[in-house]
């Protein structure tokens, strides 16, 4: 070739690649407008005080063989604005001193890299520790469990052979199934989540107390879970001896003879029912309680011990009564109150083993007048027997007989506590047969009396040939991290306002980086704070009121998200300056 073809040739080539990266440059969308620092006239930043250092303590457990829970400790307190959290090339965000790292391989090395993050987006140097899931794990902790252990990854953990879904989320619902309480979610595969205000699950298994264990236990049950997250939430872990399994919702008070562990996000405790007696044994307790983390499971244990009753968070106790326990089985169920977002993870029983008892429910509602319902015999087909159940206000000594059918019995009353109260739940047990029975099969309450009753089911002793519909469950979604939602301070001293926003979510499992914060005093911007990938944090500003007017004002303040399409929070607060 020509030395003058060649470099026409490669002058072509220039040419049009310089015209492909123009016609580039013209498509593609402008650049993002600069998030630059901005202070009002006056106006004053005053930074944040807390030394920002590296967390300690880091550790490394697991609950399972493809996950790791990272814990550590805040150097300094937590001041800052959170912490981040590297693994296997994924960065996280969060605000607690916890988190878990899910869907791992199970035999392979993961380093965790954990740094403080301030308020203005600042990392300190890393703490550093290293696991393989399965050696972490201790397969040992669930020897003392007898199989199968429930691990509720989907509809059929919460199968009728061994739960009765109870829920009052929809009062006036007579299918007895539960509706909108349970939920599907992303999370180390697919883990249930609770979704509405009151959910009961009672276990269909027994705990049968045996000989003491090398810890003393002579029955146990373990739940893993996440909650309560919430202030106001509860969970609650009650072991009810007969008929109170029955009961149609656990009450505050714990109906005698119960053992109720009540979780909250800053406590545990117990509450004991009468006629449990007292005893000198001294409750091993020890432990500290840590607030708990979205999507950081824990494993609850609710240890019986002969002269006591302990409850442990892995393996720690933290709860202790010095009771001993006036029976020899027990019914465990797990009561959610205001506990939504609560994963479910496992559930197991341990003591003597025992095969379940299947039962389901029935709602029948309120009654009207005599009349309390009817049940099908497509509801009741596979069944061997049927306990009618119903919360009845009625002075105490009216007797009163229920009628399912053409069968009638006695109604008694289940052992009440010295509340005095005039409403109590009775019951009476009917054999189901395949007689001549009318369909549907009515169900009535004859009093002799004033007699008032609400909330009436069957629970039904479910035979070998029974076939129960599996608890409806939604799908939900992989949750979008969200920037921390803020709250507003004012504080007037001196002639000077102090707006202290606050960027708040400890709970939250994961949160999206802040790019920055704004702040409009009576609809005009007066402070724009750059945050650079911050997790939240603290700020305040200083606003002189010299030239302000008496009267109501607003502070708005908006928290916007790194990503271009996150959302943003906002929140306004308004406030009074009266003459002085």
């Amino acid at each position: 070739m020509e030395r003058r073809k060649l470099v026409a040739l490669v002058g072509g080539v220039v040419l049009l690649g310089g015209t492909v990266a123009l016609l580039r440059d013209e498509s593609a969308p402008p650049p993002p407008p600069t998030f630059e620092r901005f202070l009002a006239d006056r106006v004053e930043h005053v930074p944040d005080t807390h030394e920002l250092r590296a967390p300690t303590d880091l550790a490394l457990t697991a609950l399972d063989r493809t996950s790791l829970r990272a814990s550590w400790t805040a150097a300094g307190g937590l001041g800052h604005g959170g912490f981040e959290v590297r693994w296997n090339g994924a960065t996280r965000l969060v605000q607690g001193t916890e988190t878990e790292l899910t869907d791992l391989d199970v035999n392979a090395d993961v380093a965790v890299e954990v740094r403080a993050v301030d308020g203005l987006g600042n990392r300190s140097e890393p703490a550093t520790a290293t696991a393989v899931p399965r050696l972490a794990h201790d397969e040992a902790q669930d020897d003392d469990l007898f199989g199968p252990v429930d691990v509720f990854d989907g509809p059929a953990a919460l199968s009728p052979h061994r739960w009765r879904v109870l829920t009052a989320a929809k009062p006036y619902d007579t299918t007895g199934d539960s509706t909108d309480c349970l939920g599907l979610r992303p999370f180390n595969g697919r883990r249930l989540e609770v979704t509405c205000d009151l959910l009961e699950l009672q276990s269909n298994v027994p705990m049968a107390l045996g000989e003491p264990g090398p810890d003393g236990a002579v029955g146990r049950v373990v739940l893993t879970t996440d909650g309560p997250l919430t202030s106001d939430g509860e969970v609650s872990i009650a072991l009810l001896p007969e008929p109170f399994q029955d009961l149609p919702s656990l009450a505050e008070r714990p109906p005698p003879g119960a053992v109720v562990l009540r979780l909250t996000s800053t406590s545990a405790r117990f509450e004991i029912g009468e006629g449990v007696p007292a005893t000198d044994e001294v409750a091993p307790v020890a432990g500290t309680f840590t607030l708990p983390s979205s999507g950081v499971r824990h494993r609850w244990e609710v240890r019986v011990l002969p002269g006591a009753v302990v409850a442990l968070r892995d393996g720690v106790a933290l709860a202790g009564a010095s009771v001993a326990v006036p029976w020899r089985v027990a019914r465990p169920r797990l009561v959610f109150r205001e506990a939504r977002e609560t994963l479910l993870d496992s559930f197991g029983v341990g003591g003597v083993p025992a095969d379940p008892e299947p039962a389901s429910v029935v709602r029948l509602g309120s009654g009207n007048g005599e009349l309390l319902g009817s049940a099908p015999d497509s509801r009741l087909s596979g069944g061997t027997s049927v306990r009618v159940v119903a919360t009845v206000f009625a002075p105490s000594d009216v007797p009163m007989t229920f009628e399912f059918g053409s069968h009638s019995a006695p109604a008694t009353r289940m052992p009440e506590d010295s509340s005095g109260s005039d409403e109590d739940v009775v019951y009476a047990d009917f054999p189901l047969t395949a007689s001549d029975e009318p369909e549907p099969r009515r169900v009535r309450l004859r009093a002799g009396g004033y007699a008032h009753a609400s909330d009436t089911r069957l629970v039904i002793s479910d035979g070998p040939d029974a076939r129960r519909p599996l608890p409806p469950v939604t799908d939900l979604p992989t949750p979008a991290p969200r920037v921390p939602a803020p709250s507003i301070t004012v504080v007037r001293e001196d002639g000077v306002a102090r707006v202290v926003v606050e960027l708040g979510d400890p709970a939250a499992r994961e949160v999206a980086a802040v790019k920055g914060v704004e702040v409009d005093f009576d609809g005009e911007r007066i402070a724009t704070l750059p945050t650079n990938g911050s997790a939240g944090g603290r700020h305040e500003f200083a606003l002189p009121l010299d030239d302000v007017p008496t009267g109501g004002h607003d502070v708005e303040v908006r928290v916007l998200p790194v990503a271009e399409r996150g959302e943003v929070r906002k929140h306004r607060h308004s406030f009074q300056i009266r003459p002085l």
